[in-house]
């Protein structure tokens, strides 16, 4: 018996076939990209936007520029410096001689001993960090303390480079005897290719000297060795001159 929906089945087979041909590409291509702009020859790609598939580290870095505290404080004002540190006025004195407050007195802070003014209870963190209170560790501490020294009792962050050098440039003055600023870097570089250029220099003199010296004594040892040729060939000269005996 003849199927009544043959000719049907046969037509869906044609469309389906169809389909199969020209939208298996167009399925392709909004899966794997391509289209407006999206396909690049017969490269197949995802077309999801905005992610980033690079697996390569960034070469750049976020870490700021080494500062130059010596520049920064041959350019620091001290009177701006004692108008920024009036709030640290509430927790320290500044005076000689001042007494101790909730911080201790500052006088003669600059190359201090850490921890050492008399009658201040310090915390456990500043007694064993030790050594002394140069610009670039004060430079440190005003930054960020509790950073810079963990279990400090001060909480202070300064974070502008310019503002902490004010307040270094007055920290400095609070002595009968200042200490001097560093050296900025550039003067340091300086000195440093003057330095070595004397010495190359130095050398240099010390071998044209020593080439001279050479000389010299290599020319008196031909002056000599020419002085012995000529007496010898004139000797034989004058024999030649002289007049056979018959």
């Amino acid at each position: 018996m003849k199927d009544p929906l043959l000719t049907n089945k046969i037509a869906g087979a044609a469309i389906a076939a169809l389909l199969l041909i020209f939208g298996l590409p167009q399925l392709t291509a909004a899966i794997f990209g391509g289209g407006h702009g999206g396909g690049h020859g017969d490269e197949l790609h995802l077309a999801y936007c905005c992610v980033d598939l690079d697996t390569k580290k960034p070469t750049h870095t976020d870490e700021p520029a080494p500062v130059d505290l010596g520049a920064l404080l041959a350019n620091a004002s001290s009177a701006g410096g004692e108008r920024r540190a009036a709030l640290c006025k509430s927790c320290h004195t500044f005076g000689e001689g001042g007494a101790n407050g909730a911080g201790p007195n500052l006088w003669n802070i600059v190359n201090r001993e850490v921890a050492t003014v008399p009658g201040f209870n310090y915390t456990g963190a500043l007694q064993s960090f030790g050594g002394v209170w140069s610009y670039d560790r004060l430079d440190e501490y005003l930054k960020n303390s509790q950073s810079y020294v963990p279990g400090t009792a001060m909480a202070q962050r300064f974070a502008r480079d310019g503002q902490r050098a004010d307040i270094l440039a007055y920290l400095g003055s609070l002595s009968s005897n200042p200490a001097a600023f560093p050296v900025p870097v550039v003067a340091e570089i300086l000195d440093e290719a003057a330095s070595q250029g004397s010495e190359h220099i130095n050398d240099a003199a010390d071998a044209i000297e020593g080439a001279v010296h050479e000389i010299v004594e290599a020319g008196s040892d031909v002056a000599e060795d020419a002085a012995d040729i000529v007496e010898e060939n004139t000797s034989e000269v004058e024999e030649a001159l002289q007049p056979e005996e018959h």
